[in-house]
């Protein structure tokens, strides 16, 4: 599996970094980890394009996590030869919110063949050799926000989303590839965000075989040589 870091940062793209938006490759499929506003200039910048996304699970319906999404599909109606839909999966209120960005940015917009599915959280669910499971954090006050464990190529990522602490990223963590985790602040917390004080108490009980930080505040990246994990950044590439 080939991950590529195509945005890393927060809504206020601190550090002058995309928002959140990071692609899974295998041979057989592409999936997006959000969708932020910046994804459609990251791709292209990486030798990308929007046909090389299968899938896209949205973690939450903030803009800088789902915003990208309008810009592919009026890029898939206009320049692309797209044989199959695009399928995106998100919370409850996925299908009903994008339509309505779709319509307020591209009134009357028809014809790219993208699929919009809201799952609920602790469903297993399968498309082709993809295996993700969505499960709720600590996000909204009201509504839900989900990270994700996907399992592709024999590898699995765990994708925390935009969250405050919680047990369930103990429980998804053990034993999986390659753990995503937001970082808003370095010390001091940010409502229904995670710190990287946070992270570092709760370290040994995290068990993913690697842990790269993103979503960073401007306090994370200036203490980037002090952190206990890595900071992934715009245009970082791993092979799992």
């Amino acid at each position: 599996m080939h991950v590529v870091f195509l945005g890393s940062g927060n809504a206020f793209a601190s550090g002058g970094r995309n928002h959140m938006a990071i692609l899974l490759r295998s041979h057989e499929v592409g999936v997006l980890l959000d969708c932020g506003p910046t994804t459609l200039v990251a791709l292209k910048r990486e030798g990308l394009t929007p046909s090389d996304v299968d899938v896209v699970l949205v973690s939450h319906l903030h803009g800088d996590h789902f915003g990208g999404i309008p810009m592919l599909a009026v890029h898939e109606r206009h320049l692309s030869q797209r044989r199959k839909p695009l399928q995106v999966f998100g919370p409850p209120g996925t299908r009903a919110t994008v339509n309505s960005a779709l319509e307020l940015f591209y009134p009357g917009l028809d014809g790219p063949p993208f699929e919009y599915t809201d799952v609920p959280s602790g469903a297993e669910i399968e498309v082709g050799v993809l295996r993700f499971l969505p499960f709720e954090v600590d996000h909204f006050s009201s509504g839900t926000a989900y990270g994700y464990r996907v399992e592709l190529d024999g590898k699995s990522v765990v994708f925390s989303g935009d969250t405050a602490w919680t047990d369930a990223l103990v429980d998804q963590t053990p034993n999986v590839d390659l753990f995503i985790c937001e970082c808003s602040s370095y010390e001091a917390p940010l409502p229904k965000h995670m710190s990287h004080t946070d992270l570092k108490r709760n370290r040994a009980r995290l068990g993913a075989k690697r842990t790269l930080l993103v979503h960073a505040g401007e306090d994370v990246i200036a203490r980037k040589d002090q952190l206990a994990f890595e900071l992934a950044h715009d245009g970082t590439r791993i092979e799992l």
